[in-house]
């Protein structure tokens, strides 16, 4: 278990999840979450000077032998999204959003790619 800003996180079978209501739901962590190992099956993206590790959607960079949850820069493109993102339409174009990142599908050297165009402020 890990304490972030009050939020207890467990971590299973590839996922994050937190308790409600008596039940396990699964939750993406939240920026600033910090872990000192990169979860499995993580892929590693650089975007002009950031060196990012993308594990089921997280963006996270390496700080002091830890690594933080951060929002990746819009122009960043990933190969892959997490199985439960969102489809979404806004003013007629389609989306996708997973965990408060917008993506748009794209093509790069012909093939199926996911370009972040910006990140949904909850604030």
């Amino acid at each position: 278990m890990i304490t972030h800003r009050g939020q207890n996180y467990y971590y299973a079978n590839n996922k994050y999840y937190t308790q409600s209501r008596g039940r396990y739901i699964a939750i993406a962590p939240k920026v600033g979450f910090r872990i000192k190992v990169l979860p499995p099956n993580y892929r590693r993206v650089i975007f002009n000077t950031a060196n990012y590790y993308v594990a089921q959607g997280v963006f996270y960079v390496e700080i002091n032998n830890e690594y933080e949850v951060v929002d990746p820069e819009v122009g960043t493109v990933v190969y892959e999204l997490p199985e439960d993102y969102e489809k979404v339409t806004i003013d007629g174009q389609t989306y996708y959003e997973y965990s408060n990142i917008l993506y748009e599908k794209v093509q790069v050297d012909g093939t199926r790619a996911y370009e972040v165009v910006g990140i949904i402020d909850m604030e």
